[in-house]
């Protein structure tokens, strides 16, 4: 009886000297594509996906670990989107403040997901030259319509350059012949405005020729 007390007792001192379990601190990840809420963007914490944001581009989760402890994650953003290479960090910490919508949100982590690609709107005015072709990169992909004006929707990596020009060659009496522009797309959406006036060079006046010298001589009557 004597035994099986001690033996109590020493499994009620050991599990007394045992190390508590970590807390756990609520994180909350927001994703954006340039202001945008952004859904499907996967974090990984230790290897270990905590899930995806969703249509509000909000993730929650609860991490384990002591307080100011540095944790590092992953971000993997949407198809269509450019990789991070490097993981993050983010520091654990309680909020024990009045706002309750602050402590229930715990952590804020903000994740910027940016396009492989930027949209480039490109409108063309020739000063009302209908039927005119526009150039891309040396190839036609439209036509000025019947005010003159055509409009180009086109992606690009960001930091491109591109040129756009105007075949005049069927009008050879145009001034200045195939214009062109080259404009650079940031690492933003853009719009670019492509206007270009035309003078006409009227054909030369063709001259009659002077008239014959007139018969004389004189006229024989049978």
């Amino acid at each position: 009886m004597i035994r099986t007390s001690l033996l109590a007792f020493a499994l009620v001192f050991l599990a007394g000297c045992e190390d508590p379990p970590p807390p756990s601190f609520r994180v909350t990840f927001t994703a954006v594509e340039d202001d945008v809420k952004l859904a499907g963007v996967e974090v990984n914490v230790a290897g270990h996906s905590i899930g995806r944001t969703n249509a509000n581009g909000e993730l929650q989760a609860n991490l384990l670990g002591r307080e100011g402890a540095s944790v590092p994650y992953r971000v993997r953003c949407p198809v269509g989107h450019r990789e991070f290479p490097n993981p993050f960090s983010l520091t654990l910490r309680s909020f024990r403040g009045i706002a309750n919508h602050n402590n229930a949100r715990g952590v804020e982590v903000s994740i910027n997901c940016l396009p492989t690609e930027r949209y480039a709107a490109v409108v063309i005015r020739t000063g009302g030259r209908a039927d005119l072709p526009v150039m891309l990169q040396g190839q036609e992909v439209t036509r000025t319509d019947s005010g003159g004006v055509a409009h180009l929707l086109l992606r690009f990596s960001p930091n491109s350059n591109f040129r756009v020009s105007l075949d005049t060659s069927s009008i050879p009496r145009l001034s200045p012949a195939n214009p062109a522009e080259i404009f650079t797309l940031t690492d933003a959406d853009d719009i670019f405005i492509f206007d270009q006036q035309f003078t006409e060079t009227r054909p030369p006046r063709r001259r009659r020729p002077p008239p014959g010298p007139v018969f004389t001589g004189p006229i024989r009557i049978h």
